[in-house]
């Protein structure tokens, strides 16, 4: 037998429907009329049952039609035989909502009728309404015979119903109904989440969890929060969680959620209201960036950042700043991805505060300036620290692509003017990397309130000169050891790092949290020692090259000793040789060493005449052309000129052709 139809199919539908436009909403309610007539022909019912059976209406008048039949509604009887009945009122339902959702997409690009329009939604929203509430009602009364329907499967029914009422009163703008519809919705569907978001839970119930959580944060969430601030402006600073509590209407919502709940202590903090992280934003009212202070008014802003120095507490013991009794030392790829969970906790909070900037800027209501600017702290502060924790975990990358070049560099050819192009792939990655690192640096010079800061600014500038010369040295190192190339790189790398003012990089100059601690914990004098001793280096290997092949030049040219032609036929016939700016040329008089090639002879070739009959010269072939000439002088034939083809007897009967090319 086949599953009812429930919310998580429901939802199923409308994310595979990519419900968007009006013509999306109408395409889904023409599947759902097809699923409903399917349903109703497999369960032998008709959409239509007669009011009073039994009765004549032969002599009832036509206007009478709608009162001699009613809308088929399972009975108890029925939905505890079979499950499926339940299907035939959600899907009724979720059509009616679809029809809702056409009409609205549809005034969105077209405001004419809108009146009309209106009140067509809201009937639509509450024919959808009265469906799921018989099917609620059936289910929940306590003498019912649905004893096969589980708890689980009755939570999603409450749950679908709330969101359509929910619905119905956001429309028609009744906050206060729409606020503990939302509430109601928003519990159901966290206890769903609880019942299937467990360890060992399958890959269909991971997904459908995703599905409830989805829905929540995309779309009970912000309704609930927007519903509570029109009743009471003060709701903005209360958690989600507390406001679903202190809405939530009576129900038997609480009950279905802890029976089907796997953890017990979670589904009780869902029904209480109270959460480690609620208790944690009674500790954290304000945040404080360099010499600014902003109160976190924002329930959701103060949540997020919570929750991302709560990644942070990890990423700090663990990867950046371990302690001496760590357990095990991780390895660079495990640092590297230690680095996503704070990374995405620090981007939650980013999106946070940018979509209360844009609520407090779209609103009607009139906030304060002074939380306006409050705001733009709170922004700066979560954009500065999800920056600087990006710049750590590409450092963490560099090093561990360095550690993969020096293996690869043991292994490459030891020749100087030879790189391997597994180095050199190698190179190019570590060069891009720096260069997400000093965009990363450009970033936070260009968020509000760092320019007014001198101290910042100068670090800042100092820093990117740091790893602009960091990456200087890792150009060259990509070069071959004596080329000019890599000198060049290498001096312009030393030049780079001394420039760096190292008392604008002091953590105490510069006096901030853990920021600075990520941000400038770099190792100037010592970066400075390597590359000046490397430029060094790479310096004498070049001058020494450049010795080497001066010498080796004026010896053969002192034993006159200039190279052939033949082996010197890809170079140019005229050059400047950039060691002693001559001008170079080919010595025609040493073409080939016929030393070399002592039976060396000229290869017979074709001599070729820019005209067309070059086919028609001849060639001395000996005594075969003799012979040929005497027989046919014997034969009485007139003899013919060396290169003049052999005319058969038809052809000579021929009219002679005139012409230059025929006078030949």
């Amino acid at each position: 037998m086949a599953p009812p139809v429930l919310l998580d199919q429901l939802l199923r539908e409308r994310t595979a429907a990519l419900l968007q436009s009006a013509t999306d909403y109408r395409r889904y309610a023409h599947h759902l009329s097809s699923r409903l007539h399917h349903l109703r022909k497999t369960l032998k019912v008709r959409r239509r049952i007669p009011a009073k059976a039994g009765k004549s209406t032969s002599t009832a008048p036509a206007d009478a039609t709608a009162t001699k039949y009613k809308p088929y509604v399972p009975t108890e009887t029925e939905l505890s035989t079979d499950k499926r009945f339940a299907g035939i009122l959600l899907l009724a339902a979720e059509r009616a909502w679809a029809h809702a959702m056409e009409t609205k997409a549809t005034m969105e690009n077209n405001v004419a009728g809108a009146p009309e329009r209106k009140q067509h939604i809201l009937s639509r929203l509450a024919k959808a309404r009265k469906h799921g509430a018989v099917l609620e009602a059936i289910l929940l009364n306590p003498d019912s015979a649905t004893n096969s329907f589980t708890d689980y499967e009755i939570l999603q029914v409450v749950t679908y119903n709330a969101l359509l009422a929910a619905t119905g009163d956001i429309e028609s703008r009744n906050y206060e109904k729409a606020v503990a519809s939302y509430a109601l919705a928003y519990t159901g569907l966290s206890g769903l989440v609880l019942a299937l978001a467990t360890p060992d839970a399958s890959d269909d119930d991971n997904d459908m969890a995703d599905l409830y959580s989805d829905l929540i944060s995309s779309t009970v969430e912000p309704a609930l929060k927007f519903s509570a601030i029109q009743i009471d402006s003060s709701s903005r600073s209360i958690a989600v969680l507390a406001l679903a509590h202190k809405h939530l209407p009576t129900s038997p919502v609480d009950k279905l959620v802890l029976s089907i709940a796997k953890d017990e202590t979670k589904a009780k903090e869902l029904l209480s209201g109270k959460s480690d992280s609620a208790d944690a934003l009674s500790t954290m009212p304000t945040i404080q960036w360099r010499s600014h202070t902003a109160q976190l008014r924002d329930a959701t802003v103060a949540a997020a950042i919570v929750a991302a120095r709560a990644a942070d507490e990890t990423l700090f013991s663990e990867i950046l700043f371990p302690s001496g009794h760590a357990t095990k030392k991780l390895s660079l790829r495990d640092q590297a991805l230690g680095f996503d969970f704070a990374l995405l906790a620090w981007q939650d909070a980013v999106d946070a505060v940018h979509d209360a900037i844009t609520e407090v800027t779209n609103s009607s209501i009139n906030e304060p300036q002074k939380r306006v600017q409050e705001l733009y702290v709170v922004s700066t502060y979560a954009n500065y620290s999800l920056i600087s924790r990006r710049i750590a975990r590409d450092n963490v990358l560099v090093l561990q692509l360095r550690s993969a070049l020096s293996k690869k560099q043991k292994k490459a050819s030891t020749s100087r003017s030879v790189v391997n192009k597994s180095v050199a792939s190698k190179v190019r990655a570590i060069t891009g990397i720096y260069d997400t690192i000093l965009q990363s640096i450009a970033q936070i010079t260009e968020l509000p309130g760092v320019a007014a800061d001198e101290a910042l600014s100068n670090a800042l500038s100092s820093l990117q000169k740091y790893y602009t010369s960091l990456r200087l040295a890792m150009v060259a190192s990509g070069f071959p050891q004596a080329s000019v190339d890599a000198s060049t790189y290498w001096k312009k790398a030393v030049d780079g790092v001394n420039s760096v003012d190292e008392i604008a990089l002091n953590l105490d100059h510069i006096e901030d949290d853990d920021n600075a601690k990520i941000l400038f914990n770099v190792d100037v004098p010592g970066s400075r020692k390597f590359l000046t001793a490397v430029a060094d280096a790479s310096q004498s290997h070049f001058e020494q090259a450049k010795i080497s092949e001066e010498a080796k030049f004026e010896a053969e040219q002192n034993k006159g000793s200039q190279p052939f032609v033949i082996d010197t036929l890809t170079s140019a016939a005229m050059w400047v040789d950039k060691r002693t700016g001559k001008t170079k040329f080919v010595d025609l008089e040493r073409l080939v060493d016929l030393e070399k090639f002592a039976n060396l002879t000229p290869v017979p070739a074709k001599p070729v005449f820019f005209d067309t009959a070059f086919n028609f010269i001849g060639y001395e072939d000996g005594i075969k052309q003799e012979a040929t000439a005497a027989a046919a002088a014997s034969a009485g034939e007139p003899a013919r000129g060396r290169g003049e083809p052999e005319i058969s007897a038809p052809a000579q009967q021929e009219e002679k052709k005139t012409g230059w090319f025929w006078s030949r």
